[in-house]
């Protein structure tokens, strides 16, 4: 006899359903059932009931907004933000410990098994306070030009932005340009326009990067002069596609790795966290050794580079030109240093071009490094230290040189990105 085919679920509504959040999901969405299908609920725990509006279809399910919390689970924790919530840029404050460290952990253990690896090399969660020294911030003016300007995070996956006015995970000399930033916004953009402000604590002073689809006018250059030297600023660009039009630069901006100098692209890469990277270059230490010469391959602007220069020879490879540029310079006073602009990705270092080397640190973006990976896997290195910003592809990157004879002796997580599911890592690997 043919089995009769399951009924088809009935479209959503629009109208708001009760629902009670069973599981968290492994962003840390609780996630209710409706008709069959999975429903996910940002900010939600499990326990509890809400009034809910489903919405798009989300991979095997839809996606979820609360409209109402009825009652809620007994795990709930109090969030530390008035914006939770609405705000996108956290969405584990809601979490208790247990629950917060099982879905920052959970990506990972998930895509570690998924290649055959068995999760018991990851160590415990290294947790950071949560102060975060760079941001990317929407500015928009409302079209009516008496509306106050916005500043802030976008909400969860909303275009609209989020007018902060606290933020629990930025360092307090960055939230302090909030206010500073939304009084100028009408001297910087037009009514109905939005810019991108980029604030980076570097070690000589702030950096701010406008991004904007239009030149600065007279009016915005002198509101941005003025604040520059109120809020003592180190450095202005104005950002329009690829031309940087520098603004105001009161000193040189600076980041210092391990006692070294390096000029700060408008822009550049830096660890969120200065704590973070601290623990980042100490498991890179402690996973090259003594081996030398080392490669740091994706360098960046020399955060490993130059801490494993102390013990000899190393050779930074990177793709991005300021980067480059800027290592470059820093490493003409400091021994043991080279520096190659190369994609990685389009050209990664062969395995015969490996062979000088006795050790390698890779710290790919989201990506990965799945060309250079294999070339790594194919060496006759003995040490390879992993660091990624992404379970899924250092997963992916990590059973290639396990394929290749590696042994993955050890995963150190780090919750740089407090709040959030992304997780930091590094990972050392031995033949």
């Amino acid at each position: 006899m043919r089995s009769r085919r399951p009924a088809k679920p009935i479209r959503p509504t629009g109208e708001p359903l009760e629902l009670t959040v069973e599981r968290l999901g492994p962003q840390g969405d609780g996630i209710a059932n409706w008709q069959g299908e999975p429903v996910f609920l940002p900010f939600t725990v499990p326990g509890d009931r809400v009034r809910a509006q489903i919405g798009a279809r989300r991979g095997s399910g839809h996606e979820g907004r609360v409209v109402e919390r009825i009652t809620s689970g007994p795990r709930r924790a109090t969030p530390v933000c008035r914006h939770f919530g609405q705000c996108g840029a956290c969405s584990l404050q809601h979490l208790a410990a247990e629950d917060y460290q099982a879905v920052k952990l959970g990506a990972l253990h998930t895509a570690l098994r998924r290649v055959g690896i068995y999760p018991a090399v990851v160590a415990p969660l290294r947790a950071v306070p949560p102060a975060r020294r760079r941001v990317r911030l929407g500015l928009v003016r409302p079209r009516d030009p008496r509306a106050p300007a916005v500043l802030g995070f976008r909400e969860r996956f909303r275009h609209a932005l989020v007018d902060v006015r606290e933020c629990a995970v930025l360092e307090s000399p960055l939230f302090s340009l909030i206010d500073p930033l939304r009084r100028i916004a009408p001297d910087l953009i037009a009514a109905g326009d939005a810019a991108e402000a980029m604030l980076t604590r570097c070690d000589s002073g702030v950096d701010l990067l406008i991004e904007c689809t239009e030149p600065p006018g007279l009016a915005a250059l002198e509101a941005l002069a003025s604040l520059a030297a109120e809020c003592d600023l180190a450095r202005i660009i104005w950002r329009t596609g690829r031309d940087d039009i520098p603004v105001v630069e009161r000193r040189p901006v600076r980041v210092i790795f391990s006692g070294t100098a390096v000029p700060f692209p408008p822009g550049g890469f830096l660890q969120a966290s200065a704590v973070a990277e601290a623990l980042l270059v100490a498991e890179v230490v402690a996973g090259i050794g003594e081996q030398r010469p080392a490669l740091d391959l994706y360098a960046g602007l020399g955060t490993f580079t130059l801490a494993l220069a102390h013990a000899g020879r190393v050779h930074a490879v990177e793709g991005d030109a300021p980067a480059v540029a800027a290592l470059t310079q820093a490493a003409a006073g400091v021994p043991h240093v080279t520096v190659e602009r190369r994609d990685l990705d389009r050209d990664p270092l062969s395995a015969v071009e490996l062979t000088p080397y006795a050790a390698a640190v890779f710290d790919p973006p989201r990506a990965g490094a799945d060309n250079q990976t294999a070339e790594l896997a194919a060496s006759k290195l003995e040490t390879v230290v992993a660091v990624s910003c992404n379970p899924a592809t250092f997963a992916r990157d990590a059973a290639r040189l396990i394929a290749g004879g590696f042994r993955l002796e050890r995963v150190v997580p780090i919750d740089q990105f407090v709040w959030t599911p992304h997780l930091e890592l590094v990972a050392a690997f031995r033949r």
